[in-house]
């Protein structure tokens, strides 16, 4: 236990109550030095259930008494006092001192029990950070694994199913963050490697549904040029979604919709896609090659020889120049049918939503 943060909560509490009868009969034993007094005071007020007392005395004859055989009683008590008041992260420091330095004594068990039920009460709230609640679950199972038979055994695993749940729901709430924040790529990035993590979560239905609507509005909202491969995945992961929950009750029916306005943009786009991506790489292919053809043209002495390079350096830049032509009229026309299709979805659709800016 960590002494000097004991001192700093003593000085706090003798100062809350100078004024006071016991306050200043407390303060008059304090300062009497008599170790032997103090202790027995110490039993009775915890005896008594005034913990805050308890705590003070136990406290101030800690290192007088620590080498003897009421060294591991002190620790114990002063440690349960404070986690009688609710002051659990103090606590917590003398249980887990104790089930270090006396793991053999009496109190032994019941300090390994209540170091993770102080992690318990810290718990926070599944939107904050929970380590305490993943230092209540080592500590636990710490437990269990020690005293597999023993009475708090079943409660103990109740408050596990209970921290674990919130660990679930904390780790969804963390991936699904990027969905809200329309950060699609890092949503989807994000969702999956949750999964891969707690593949068992109870989000993990929801969780694919994310993913599945992360490609499709993602590649709703792209430029076409972007658009054919986003919804390609967004098919893929449907079929991941259906192949799992082929009887989906919350999202199956949202997501058919989605997937029938992606598969048919891919079944009617995909060869024209197919097309332009092909002439990028020709393309790409032939200014690879006319800069060769003009190094090696520097390099050439010989007349007619150079002069033939010369015709075939022009003919090559009349192709590639036709070539760009002809990928930005296929892109023209991908991205002309494209906005006739969104325009026929405003008119089915009765929402008014804001224009929304195309994702590069």
């Amino acid at each position: 236990m960590r002494y000097i943060r004991f001192t700093v909560l003593i000085a706090a509490l003798l100062a809350a109550v100078p004024g006071t009868v016991s306050g200043r009969g407390l303060n008059k034993l304090l300062k009497s030095k008599n170790t032997e007094n103090i202790y027995q005071a110490a039993l009775d007020y915890y005896r008594n259930k005034k913990f805050r007392n308890a705590a003070l005395c136990f406290e101030a004859v800690y290192n007088d008494l620590y080498s003897t055989d009421r060294a591991d009683t002190i620790l114990f008590y002063t440690s349960k006092a404070y986690y009688n008041q609710g002051i659990y992260d103090v606590a917590a420091d003398g249980f887990d001192q104790y089930r270090k330095a006396f793991s053999r004594r009496p109190f032994a068990e019941e300090a390994e029990y209540l170091l993770p039920m102080c992690w318990y009460h810290l718990s926070r709230p599944a939107e904050r950070d929970q380590t305490e609640t993943r230092k209540a679950i080592t500590t636990f199972n710490e437990y269990l694994n020690r005293h597999p038979e023993s009475i708090k055994a079943e409660d103990i695993r109740q408050i596990l199913e209970e921290l674990q749940a919130k660990l679930y729901e904390k780790e969804f709430i963390n991936a699904s963050l990027y969905f809200k924040l329309q950060r699609y790529p890092a949503s989807v990035a994000a969702l999956r490697y949750s999964l891969k993590d707690t593949p068992e979560t109870p989000y993990r239905e929801t969780m694919m549904y994310l993913i599945c609507k992360s490609w499709y509005n993602y590649a709703k909202n792209s430029i076409p040029a972007r658009k054919l491969d986003r919804y390609m995945k967004m098919v893929d992961s449907y079929y991941n979604f259906r192949s799992e929950f082929p009887e989906s009750e919350d999202y199956l029916k949202e997501l058919d919709k989605m997937f029938a306005e992606a598969q048919s943009y891919v079944d009617n786009n995909q060869q024209a896609a197919v097309d332009i991506e092909k002439d990028r790489i020709g393309a790409e292919s032939l200014k690879e090659s006319i800069k060769q053809q003009k190094a090696k043209l520097r390099t050439i002495s010989d007349q007619i020889e150079r002069n033939q390079a010369k015709i075939k350096l022009k003919q090559d830049e009349a192709a590639l120049k036709a070539q760009q032509a002809r990928i930005k009229s296929e892109a023209r026309k991908l991205k002309k049918s494209d906005s006739k299709n969104r325009k026929n979805d405003d008119r089915a659709s009765n929402e008014n939503e804001a224009p929304v800016l195309e994702v590069k």
